[in-house]
């Protein structure tokens, strides 16, 4: 059975997972229905669950038992499911969820000799708290080859390009004293913060291409007639590539060192967020998905400059990961709005559901089809983060 015919059979089954995700989106680390929901469609076809997998609350994999003991080459589809507070499935995991699980299926229909043991592996808290790199932690991903999920957006593009990103929350300390009666005894700690925000300014002169620093004041005292002891900066760092990301850091933490010298604060830092690394694209990968989406007769565009981050550029640090972007049709709709999330309820996310479907399957097939390619993929990925 050709895959295409073997995937208007899930399509469906497909329209019910977005239906059901649209119409009960559930926040990053919150996701207990939603991942309950698709074990009970998965376990209904035959998969073997795992859940929680790799210690992650809300997370699971799902393997096909008659493969298990075939002992073939492991491919993970990714699922991602949390949706954005008070917006909805705006970054458009419901439809890229429901496209992973019946390509799968699809896969399984059409070729039950097929050479990869496909898994279908859901990775809860993406948007918020990197969930994929807690599970790699606890060796997830160990076991797979490659991985692939798709991205919802507004043009059809080869890949997904991210930057790498971290924070910091920076506290400056002085001494409290009353501004009026005593401030010779004071040291006031919101002095650091606002120096450190010049410095900042100062700092971006001389920053590279894809380098971002930005920030806010969290706390500046309460109250204007008390010189306050603390003070917090916060702010977001993205760079094109983690090694930079980590000089950017290092330069940023002597802005603040300096400044806390300056007025005489004494200061320290702490990360709310893990680091998040960017996606690497080898041209092998690249080929392969313009063959797949010229084959499908899809109107594409290469990737702008890289946007965003996602925990999905720490899991490319240990596997190649291809993460094609699947036009919605609507250019005038931006991805992460409550706009786009109307639009997944919509024919707009039907289509991203099934044409994801159709990329992806395009993919794997022709690694699958030859073995050549796949060692290519992962020689160019060695090579680079291995530099």
């Amino acid at each position: 059975m050709e895959f295409e015919k073997a995937l208007n059979k899930y399509k469906n089954l497909g329209q019910e997972i977005l239906d059901w995700m649209n119409e009960n989106p559930e926040i990053s680390g919150n996701e207990k229905k939603t991942c309950e929901f698709l074990i009970g469609i998965l376990k209904k076809h035959g998969y073997k669950i795992t859940s929680p997998r790799a210690r992650m609350k809300y997370s699971f994999s799902a393997c096909q038992e008659e493969k298990i003991k075939e002992n073939l080459p492991k491919v993970a589809i990714i699922c991602e499911y949390d949706a954005m507070p008070e917006i909805g499935h705006g970054c458009g995991h419901s439809a890229s969820c429901a496209a992973g699980i019946i390509c799968a299926l699809a896969i399984k229909e059409a070729y039950p000799k097929f050479p990869f043991q496909i898994d279908i592996v859901g990775t809860p808290d993406e948007e918020v708290s990197g969930g994929k790199i807690k599970m790699m932690e606890h060796g997830a991903f160990d076991e797979y080859e490659f991985a692939i999920v798709i991205q919802a957006n507004s043009k059809n593009q080869p890949y997904f390009r991210t930057l790498a990103s971290s924070d910091m929350l920076i506290n400056f300390y002085g001494k409290q004293a009353h501004a009026s009666i005593n401030p010779w005894e004071g040291v006031n700690a919101l002095n650091g913060v606002q120096l450190f925000f010049h410095a900042l300014g100062m700092l971006r002169l001389n920053l590279k291409p894809g380098d971002d620093v930005q920030g806010v004041i969290l706390d500046g005292g309460k109250t204007p007639n008390v010189i306050p002891s603390k003070a917090t900066a916060y702010v977001y760092l993205r760079a094109r590539t983690i090694n930079r990301l980590l000089e950017l850091k290092r330069k940023v933490e002597k802005c603040a060192e300096g400044c806390a010298m300056a007025v005489e604060n004494k200061f320290d830092y702490s990360q709310k967020n893990p680091d998040y690394a960017e996606v690497f694209v080898g041209e092998t990968e690249k080929e392969i998905v313009c063959e797949a989406m010229d084959e499908l007769n899809l109107n594409w565009s290469y990737a702008d400059e890289p946007r965003g981050s996602s925990d999905i550029g720490n899991l490319d640090t240990m596997l190649p990961i291809f993460t094609p972007v699947i036009s919605t049709g609507r250019e005038d709709i931006k991805l992460y709005s409550s706009e786009f999330a109307e639009l997944m309820k919509g024919r707009e996310g039907t289509y991203t559901m099934i044409t994801g479907a159709k990329v992806m399957g395009k993919i794997i097939t022709k690694i699958a089809d030859n073995s050549k390619i796949l060692e290519k993929i992962k020689e160019e990925h060695s090579e680079y983060r291995n530099r």
